[in-house]
């Protein structure tokens, strides 16, 4: 059985770890970034088959998480992806076809938007 993969993309570092230890609890191999850049040239490079994106939408760089968002979609057409914010008052969300998670969010709302892969984790 292989492992299932998610890429995370938050510039908060305090979120960033809490995301991959959620995500590593739920059974999934975690890619990591600070930034949506660094995620980008991750999926360029590696070309990775990914099963989740989650991603905040303001980082610093020059690329939102909308445009990671879009970038991977364009890449995996049918990729579950979480965007999240807590400066949005629309739904940027939207132009990826993903789902919305404003922030801040509880451990309940978001392990129902990031179903874990396969079994359940020690924070299910």
């Amino acid at each position: 059985m292989s492992c299932q993969r998610v890429l995370v993309a938050e510039d908060e570092p305090v979120l960033l770890d809490l995301l991959q230890e959620l995500f590593e609890g739920w059974g999934y191999q975690v890619h990591a970034f600070g930034s949506a850049d660094a995620a980008c040239a991750f999926l360029q490079d590696e070309q990775p088959q990914l099963d989740l994106l989650f991603t905040d939408v303001r980082m610093p760089g020059i690329l939102s998480g909308v445009d990671l968002a879009l970038q991977a979609r364009g890449r995996q057409a049918n990729l579950p992806i979480v965007i999240t914010s807590g400066y949005c008052d629309d739904n940027p969300a939207r132009a990826a076809r993903a789902t919305f998670l404003p922030k801040p969010w509880d451990l309940e709302a978001l392990h129902r938007s990031c179903p874990p892969p396969g079994r359940q984790g020690r924070y299910a």
